[in-house]
């Protein structure tokens, strides 16, 4: 038996610098889970965003120190599981009005060629599944690539 030496082909998927925004519920885990599957022995960079909305009635600038808190807790886990994973990670904590803008004006400023973001499943009043305004918003409006996993659910299971 002979065995030919096989030539190592390109891989299908790319990507140097992927942008992950994480909200701090469980759809983060799945988002980071695929970071580090595209990233993971490469020189890619994972960027790491939370977005802290402040309502029209508050100054854009305005401290919420619960709300940092929070960011900070949900960043930190995010940047310790990729570092496990030996991805290089930065992260970062925005203010907006809406998180949709804030995650396509950091994709743009960063020069990401990938966008991936985790999405709770959620119905809305009446029954019928709701995306939020978030996820929609970035896929119509991002000029980076949108890959968007929602997390997993019990709650189809128990669905006629």
């Amino acid at each position: 038996m002979i065995f030919g030496r096989r030539e190592k082909r390109p891989a299908l998927l790319t990507f140097d610098r992927i942008l992950v925004p994480l909200a701090g519920t469980e759809a983060d885990d799945a988002a980071l889970r695929l970071t580090a599957i595209l990233l993971a022995g490469t020189a890619g960079r994972a960027f790491l965003l939370h977005v802290i909305e402040i309502p029209f009635e508050r100054q854009l600038d305005a401290q919420d120190p619960a709300a940092v808190a929070f960011a900070d807790e949900a960043l930190g886990q995010g940047e310790a599981f990729l570092a496990e994973h030996e991805v290089q990670v930065e992260t970062g904590i925005a203010q907006a009005r809406a998180a949709g803008a804030a995650i396509v004006d950091d994709a743009v400023e960063r020069h990401v060629d990938l966008i991936v973001m985790g999405l709770r499943y959620k119905r809305r009043f009446g029954g019928g599944w709701d995306a939020g305004r978030t996820v929609p918003y970035v896929m119509r409006n991002s000029t980076a690539p949108v890959w968007c996993l929602r997390a997993e659910t019990e709650e189809l299971a128990h669905t006629p």
